[in-house]
């Protein structure tokens, strides 16, 4: 299994549960493949609710397709494309998970006091796969704080 730290916009996470599609404004095809599990992170910019936590585990369904029809907010907004890279995909693991909270327990962010630049674009993590270990700690992170 090969995961992926993927960032979004926290107003893009309905959309991806609700349509089930994953959507970047350049083309990664080339790193998350059909099978592979995204880790969902909502960056801080903007967001009310969940910036700066993970929020989900979903795996890809589909190839890459391109598509211009506005899907998430910002794109019905502008009435234009900006997402056109997609993925279907389906959730796996929903939660909210801190991650402040696991942070000593991942490897994949080696520099503990830089943990914002394993946090940006797509793939996230210097378009590294993080260790399947992590994807692990992460959704028991998510199971766990879902019950809560």
């Amino acid at each position: 299994m090969t995961y992926w730290i993927v960032p979004i916009q926290e107003d893009m996470w309905d959309v991806i549960l609700s349509e089930g599609i994953y959507g970047y404004k350049e083309d990664i095809s080339n790193y998350i493949k059909n099978g592979d599990y995204l880790v969902i992170y909502v960056s801080k910019y903007y967001a009310k609710k969940y910036g700066g936590k993970l929020v989900g585990v979903v795996k890809a369904i589909s190839d890459w397709f391109k598509d211009e029809t506005p899907l998430y907010p910002e794109e019905k907004i502008r009435n234009k494309g900006i997402f056109i890279y997609r993925i279907k995909v389906e959730p796996m693991v929903i939660g909210v998970c801190d991650f402040k909270l696991i942070l000593d327990q991942i490897v994949f962010i080696e520099d503990k006091s830089q943990v914002a630049k394993y946090l940006r674009n797509a793939p996230a993590n210097m378009k590294r796969p993080i260790p399947e270990s992590d994807g692990k700690i992460i959704e028991q992170c998510l199971k766990e704080e879902r019950g809560k």
